[in-house]
């Protein structure tokens, strides 16, 4: 069930990915308030971390994350239904609550359920399905935004009409036919909320928060570019419909060829070792985008940034780092810290794109990443896989 779980979120996902900020934008929201509502998104989530992972820890897994989707099929009505800018503005409020809700309790159930000499595989597996099933919805996105009127609201608002009946049905199926299932069993009995959190640090010592700083620096990464990628790739590159929808489509493919491949290496290798080997993948990426004289180059930069993304070795490392009944707590702590830095990154982004050198949201998680991110986990982080 959450194989079906994310190749259906996945699919309805990648309708409307790439229209989102350009979607805001047309409601009435400039450069920095989209930054400023990708900000608040971010505080909210910084509140509702330690105690949505206390949760996850403590309660039945189908319950919350059945609480997750529902909440997720709101968020999307408010998308579908948006008069102006506030009505995204509510929806983001929502977004990290039920993101918190629903991956965190999935991504407890199958790291559980799988054995650490196949975890990366089995994840990896789990994404390569989606990404099967979803390869072909930007181009759908794209062909129905074309008929509907173009990049504008009533041409992009079809899509989010589709993701909200879309998710109805998913979310109904896989609530419906999940198992009950208990948290996993502590070796010893809670001792309180704040406890319980200093309990998983004290357990992980400084290689949690060595992780914890990693994570802090990927949310600066992906929070100063991502609410202005697609706005950067139509206004500063000329991309249209077709060219937003086929760079996810890229992306796909690459993330499909090369998957299998680099989840087996994390298998057998090191769970480090497949993550940092396609980084440079991602570096190229950024750089592309900047240099890009047209919108074609893009397709190439995400097909790269496919290929970095093609392993799920970070997400298992994550998660190995603490035994299994600290992994709910141990998602709301690091996300609390890595939230705090998203309350800002969107602002800077919507600065940087705002000003005469708009390129400066790839060139600055370029810098991040390459000089600060990489090197820090490369040095200070242990190797989990158990060979």
């Amino acid at each position: 069930m959450m194989v079906v779980r994310t190749a259906g979120s996945h699919f309805f996902y990648n309708l409307t990915g790439q229209y989102t900020s350009i979607y805001t934008k047309a409601l009435g929201a400039d450069n920095i308030l989209i930054g400023l509502i990708s900000s608040f998104s971010a505080f909210i989530s910084m509140l509702i971390s330690m105690p949505v992972g206390y949760i996850t820890d403590k309660y039945n897994l189908r319950y919350v994350l059945g609480a997750g989707m529902f909440l997720n099929i709101v968020m999307i009505g408010l998308y579908a239904f948006a008069h102006d800018w506030r009505w995204i503005f509510f929806a983001m409020a929502i977004s990290p609550i039920t993101m918190a809700l629903m991956f965190r309790s999935q991504q407890v159930i199958i790291t559980n359920g799988l054995q650490d000499v196949d975890r990366a595989t089995g994840m990896g597996l789990r994404m390569q399905i989606a990404y099967l099933i979803a390869l072909v919805s930007p181009i759908i996105g794209a062909f129905i935004v074309n008929r509907m009127g173009g990049l504008t609201v009533e041409g992009i608002r079809p899509l989010f009409y589709i993701r909200f009946v879309g998710l109805i049905v998913t979310y109904s199926y896989v609530y419906l036919k999940t198992n009950n299932v208990a948290p996993a069993i502590r070796e010893k009995t809670s001792s309180g909320f704040i406890q319980d959190f200093k309990d998983v640090l004290d357990t992980g010592g400084r290689k949690l928060k060595t992780m914890i700083l990693v994570g802090a620096l990927g949310a600066l990464v992906w929070s100063t570019l991502e609410s202005f990628a697609f706005l950067y790739a139509e206004e500063i590159k000329g991309a249209d419909a077709f060219i937003l929808g086929l760079m996810p489509t890229a992306e796909t493919i690459a993330y499909l060829l090369f998957s299998t491949t680099m989840n087996r290496l994390a298998d057998t290798k090191g769970r480090k070792y497949a993550f940092i080997v396609v980084r440079p993948g991602l570096w190229l990426s950024f750089i592309i985008a900047i240099l890009a004289k047209n919108p074609y180059w893009l397709l190439l930069a995400w097909f790269l940034r496919g290929v970095a993304l093609s392993t799920s070795a970070y997400n298992t490392l994550y998660m190995e780092l603490v035994p299994a009944e600290q992994r709910g707590r141990w998602m709301g702590l690091s996300n609390t810290f890595s939230a705090m830095v998203r309350i800002v990154a969107p602002v800077i982004g919507g600065f940087l794109y705002d000003s005469s050198y708009p390129w400066l949201i790839f060139a600055v998680p370029l810098a991040v990443d390459m000089l600060l991110r990489v090197p820090i986990l490369y040095k200070w982080v242990p190797e989990t896989l158990q060979k």
